[in-house]
C-alpha cells in the first residue's frame, strides 16, 4: 500500500531509490504520506501560528537577474502548479516550467540529469528519501526560509524533511496519513468516541450474510496496523527511527498494541486476506461499511456528490487503556536542486508554492492538503469536516522511517498479522519472530 512503505522496501534494494508515501499506489494523489543549517531548529515555535510569521513580501529572497526555472511533479500536480508559475511570473517575472516527472522518479533523475545542466531546479521527493538525496548531494538546505518554515508547518512535516544533524532541507508540501471515515447515514460520531464504542456499534450493524460490517481496513498491511504498535510505545528503530541496532515492535507496548489490534477479531469476522482496499471501499461505496479506516487520498472520492451519502471523519480514538493509536504519516516536500544555476529564484518559488494561498488553491485544484499549521481554520477550509479532522489527526502521527534497513521491517511484519489474526498465534511470539527475521534481513544486507 503506501508508496513510502512500496519506496522503501525499493529503496534499500536498490540504494534507496525509492518514492513516497509509501502509502498504496493508488492512495497518493498519483506521486508514486548541506552547507548550511536552518536557522531555526525544526523543534523550535514548530505549533507557532501562520499569522505570526512575517509577510513573505518583508522576507522574499533576492531572485537572480535573468533567472528561469524547471518544476518536476507529478501530472496531477501539473494544473496547479502551472498556474502558480504564471502568478509568480507575472509578480517576479521568472518564467516557471513544469515537467511531469513524479517524486519516484525524480531523485534518480536528478542525480543524473542535474550535473549535464538540463535537471529541474525545483523537485517533488517524499521524505524517506531525504538522506540518498543529502548523501548524492543533490539538494540545498532550506535555509533563508527556514524560520518561516518552523514556524508555519507541522512539526511532523518539518522533522520529516530535516536531517539529525538539525539541518532543514525541504519545503513541506503535505502529509499522507489516515483516519477513521464513516457513512453518517449509517453511524454517528458516539459510534466512533472509542474503540469500545465502534465495538458495541459493530456488534449491532454486522449482517456478515449480507456483507455488512460496522469497521474495516486493510489488515495485511503495516501501515494501517503499525498505529496500534506506535499507539502503545512500540517503536520500529531507536533514536528516532536512525539506529538499527535497536527495534522496539516486540517490547511490551508493541505486544499490548497487537493483541488490542487482535481483539478488533470479534467484530471483524474475516480473514486477514479477504480485507483488500478494493472490497472495503466497494463495501463503503454501496452503504455496507459504516466506518472505513483509510487516508487522506480518498478525501475526493469520498464525497456526496459520488456517495450519494454524507461522509465524516475521526482521528482513530484512544484505545481502551487511553493511549491513542499513532499512524504512519508520509510526506511530500519541494527541495531545491544543488546544480540549479538560479538558486535564490528556486528558493523563493519553493517558498511561494508553499504559502498560505498556495495551500487553498492546491486544494480547491487537486485536493492535496498542506501541511501548513491552521488550515482548517482558513475562512476558505474552515467549513470542511473532513480537512478538520485530519489536521486533528496529523498532531499524532509518526513519520514512517526512511533508513534503507526499513525494508527489513516492511518484509518482517508481512507474515504478522495473517499469524495473529487467522491463525490465533501468541502475539508474543509471532513479534519476537519478526524482530529476529528483521536482524537476519539487517545482516545479510550489509
Amino acid at each position: 500500500m503506501k508508496l513510502n512503505k512500496v519506496l522503501v522496501t525499493v529503496s534499500a534494494l536498490s540504494l534507496m531509490a525509492m518514492s513516497l508515501a509509501a502509502c498504496s499506489g493508488n492512495k497518493n494523489n498519483g506521486e508514486n504520506a548541506s552547507p548550511t543549517a536552518s536557522s531555526a531548529s525544526p523543534s523550535a515555535s514548530a505549533s507557532a501560528p501562520a499569522s505570526e510569521s512575517a509577510s513573505p513580501e518583508a522576507t522574499d529572497i533576492e531572485p537572480e537577474a535573468g533567472a528561469k526555472l524547471i518544476v518536476w511533479a507529478a501530472q496531477e500536480q501539473k494544473d496547479f502548479l502551472e498556474t502558480m508559475g504564471k502568478e509568480f511570473e507575472a509578480k517576479y517575472g521568472i518564467k516557471v516550467e513544469f515537467q511531469k516527472v513524479g517524486s519516484g522518479d525524480a531523485l534518480n533523475k536528478i542525480v543524473k540529469d542535474g550535473p549535464a545542466g538540463v535537471g529541474a531546479d525545483v523537485f517533488m521527493l517524499a521524505h524517506d528519501q531525504l538522506n540518498r538525496a543529502v548523501q548524492a548531494g543533490v539538494i540545498l538546505p532550506n535555509d533563508f526560509y527556514g524560520e518561516d518554515t518552523v514556524a508555519n508547518f507541522a512539526k511532523t512535516a518539518v522533522d520529516a524533511v530535516t536531517t539529525t544533524d538539525g539541518i532543514l532541507y525541504g519545503y513541506p508540501r503535505n502529509i499522507e496519513t489516515y483516519l477513521l471515515f464513516y457513512n453518517k447515514s449509517l453511524a454517528k460520531p458516539e459510534d466512533l468516541a472509542s474503540w469500545d464504542a465502534i465495538k458495541a456499534f459493530s456488534k449491532s450493524y454486522n449482517v456478515p450474510a449480507e456483507k455488512k460490517f460496522g469497521i474495516m481496513w486493510k489488515l495485511d498491511d503495516t501501515y494501517f496496523n503499525y498505529g496500534f504498535i506506535g499507539g502503545n510505545g512500540g517503536y520500529v528503530f531507536g533514536s528516532n527511527g536512525t539506529d538499527p541496532s535497536d527495534i522496539g515492535l516486540n517490547n511490551e507496548g508493541a505486544v499490548e498494541g497487537m493483541t488490542f489490534m487482535k481483539s478488533m477479531k470479534e467484530v471483524m469476522p474475516f480473514k486477514v486476506a479477504d480485507a483488500t482496499p478494493d472490497v472495503k471501499t466497494d463495501l463503503f461505496q454501496k452503504g455496507k461499511l459504516a466506518i472505513d479506516m483509510d487516508g487522506i487520498w480518498q478525501l475526493g472520492s469520498f464525497t456526496k456528490e459520488k456517495l450519494g451519502f454524507d461522509v465524516g471523519a475521526v482521528p482513530l480514538p484512544p484505545m481502551p487503556n487511553g493511549k491513542s493509536p499513532k499512524p504512519f504519516a508520509g510526506v511530500q516536500a519541494y527541495f531545491v536542486s544543488q546544480f540549479s544555476q538560479y538558486p535564490n529564484a528556486a528558493k523563493l518559488f519553493a517558498h511561494y508554492v508553499s504559502s498560505q494561498e498556495a495551500a487553498i488553491k492546491m486544494y480547491q485544484m487537486s485536493g492535496v492538503v498542506s501541511a501548513r499549521n491552521g488550515l482548517d481554520q482558513d475562512p476558505a477550509l474552515a467549513d470542511n469536516e473532513l480537512i478538520a479532522a485530519f489536521v486533528e489527526q496529523f498532531k499524532n502521527v509518526e513519520a514512517m522511517p526512511s533508513i534503507a534497513e526499513t525494508a527489513s521491517f516492511w518484509t518482517a511484519m508481512g507474515t504478522v498479522y495473517p499469524q495473529i489474526w487467522d491463525n490465533n498465534a501468541d502475539v508474543k511470539t509471532t513479534l519476537d519472530k519478526a524482530v529476529a527475521d528483521m536482524k537476519t534481513l539487517i545482516e545479510q544486507s550489509k
